[in-house]
């Protein structure tokens, strides 16, 4: 049973001092393992892509079942099966492997170089996809080699460094565990609905937390110790806290509307006939009942209805109709009278000029107009031939 790991790194000179001081054995794919740092670094001259991303480190582990670490025959076998996977995964790149036993299993490091010799260009991708690979491969190599094959645990929500592993051993608390514990009791808290509420709870718990790209990033406040969600398992990653603080708000705002209900329709025959008006036409509508019972009726209740019970639309219906049945003849009779009126005694004349009419009629009544009095008419001398004597 064997397990992975890759990481990116920034500097192939620095993974290669780290492997080659504890190496057992050691071994290369397209680089003289003599000169791995020079070779490298010619590769990375030569393509002109120097970048920050110079390699990348690895890690198979074995099963202290199947090889025994101090068994040089086993060391052999080892080497030869990692050769064999990283030859499979990374065919066109360069790989130095040292092979380590200061542990209670054989491991293999592996320090790939990040650019293709076919093409000149570097690896595309994140560790995620890197590791998936590497897994598949590596699976595959073992079945055939007649290895055990690694079964992943569907239930393991924790990932455990090997520090934390032997400091579980030796009874001794872990700082990442009490990153662990101020998690779930935040996420216990059935109020933390939102980032900002995670947040706040954790800092009271003395637990920094913050976004970084896909990841959250925790860390122990007035210490250097912090660890991304991926490192602490699961439970603690940005997708998880993230998904469950959204279906915590849409649960919230799903309880807060209001139910709908349905409005009651009203029964005629148990209306209350104290608010009801008497509709001409209709003797149901005036009767009276000693009791009011308000009945809900459903969709089927309105198909069940006998249609010669009168409703109270039907009435308001009839009661319209008579009510344009009646001013039919008022308009027509006011419209007759309005025409028989001649103009000067229509009422479109202005108040003013009535009441000055009326007015002038008063003052001629109280004062009545002197009649001029008629006088002899005088004697026509123009036909005479002289004056008179």
């Amino acid at each position: 049973m064997a397990t992975t790991h890759i990481k990116r790194s920034t500097s192939a000179s620095r993974l290669v001092n780290y492997a080659e001081k504890r190496a057992i054995k050691k071994d290369g794919l397209n680089l003289d393992i003599q000169y791995a740092k020079s070779e490298f670094k010619q590769v990375r001259a030569v393509y002109g892509n120097p970048g920050k991303t110079q390699a990348y480190a690895s890690r198979i582990a074995f099963s202290p079942l199947e090889f025994n670490p101090q068994d040089p025959h086993d060391q052999a076998t080892v080497l030869a099966v990692a050769k064999e996977v990283y030859a499979k995964a990374y065919p066109n790149q360069q790989v130095a492997l040292y092979e380590h036993a200061d542990t209670d299993s054989l491991h293999v490091h592996a320090v790939i170089g990040a650019i293709n010799l076919e093409t000149g260009q570097k690896m595309h991708g994140n560790w995620h996809q890197y590791r998936d690979h590497l897994v598949q491969v590596t699976d595959q190599v073992c079945q055939e080699q007649g290895l055990m094959v690694t079964q992943p645990d569907p239930n393991r929500h924790e990932k455990r460094s090997m520090a934390e592993i032997k400091l579980r051993a030796k009874h001794q608390p872990a700082w990442k565990d009490q990153i662990r514990q101020a998690v779930d009791h935040t996420m216990h808290n059935p109020f933390i609905r939102d980032f900002q509420a995670f947040q706040a709870d954790l800092k009271q718990q003395a637990v920094k937390v913050w976004e970084r790209g896909k990841n959250l990033t925790y860390q122990l406040l007035g210490t250097n110790y912090k660890s991304r969600g991926t490192k602490l398992g699961i439970d603690y990653e940005k997708e998880t806290i993230f998904n469950e603080l959204a279906s915590r708000q849409t649960q919230s705002r799903t309880n807060q509307q209001p139910e709908r209900t349905v409005n009651p329709t009203i029964d005629p025959a148990q209306s209350d006939h104290s608010r009801t008006p008497e509709l001409p036409g209709h003797s149901d509508s005036t009767a009276s009942h000693s009791q009011n019972v308000p009945r809900s009726t459903t969709s089927s209740d309105r198909t069940d209805r006998p249609t010669s019970q009168p409703t109270v639309s039907d009435d308001l219906k009839q009661l319209r109709q008579q009510q344009r049945q009646l001013a039919g003849p008022i308009k027509t009779d006011l419209t007759k009278r309005l025409r028989s009126i001649p103009k000067a005694d229509q009422p479109d004349q202005s108040g003013k000029s009535d009441r000055a009419q009326t007015n002038s009629n008063r003052t001629s009544q109280k004062q009545p107009v002197p009649q001029p009095t008629q006088r002899p008419s005088e004697p026509d001398h123009s036909r005479d031939d002289g004056p008179s004597r």
